[in-house]
């Protein structure tokens, strides 16, 4: 009866994934919609409260999330003997659907965390942040 419990982790892996991708998506595109657009112009004590306040909403967030999606049921009958446990699976939690999904959808809070790194890249090494050092080719004379 082993594949009838596999059969019904996938089944619990589906179920709470597509609750916690929902429930993500509409909370995370609420909560992009209620901080401030961003701006290049921002100053740099503003940009780390906007950043700081954004990730504790998402915190709190994701814990009522966590706290609705798990007071769901699961969704189908499992037959005696199945060897299946319920609410044990990694996506029972929902960490991984949830931080995919609010990445996703919090373009605003990705754009401030760049640009605060670029700003505290500068302060601390006193130069421009780069992904890939350019390499210049110097031609033989």
């Amino acid at each position: 009866m082993k594949h009838h419990a596999t059969i019904y982790n996938l089944l619990e892996s589906v179920q709470y994934g597509f609750f916690y991708m929902v429930f993500a998506f509409l909370a995370g595109t609420g909560l992009d919609f209620l901080f401030p657009v961003f701006s290049n112009t921002i100053q740099t004590s503003v940009l780390v409260w906007e950043v700081t306040g954004q990730c504790m909403a998402l915190i709190i967030l994701t814990y009522f999330i966590r706290e609705l999606i798990q007071s769901i049921p699961f969704l189908f009958p499992v037959p005696h003997g199945s060897g299946f446990k319920p609410y044990v699976s990694a996506e029972f939690e929902g960490e991984m659907m949830m931080g995919f999904v609010f990445l996703g959808v919090q373009l605003n809070l990705i754009h401030k965390i760049d640009l605060l790194a670029q700003k505290l890249y500068n302060w601390f090494f006193n130069e421009e942040r780069v992904l890939q050092e350019k390499k210049k080719l110097k031609k033989k004379k």
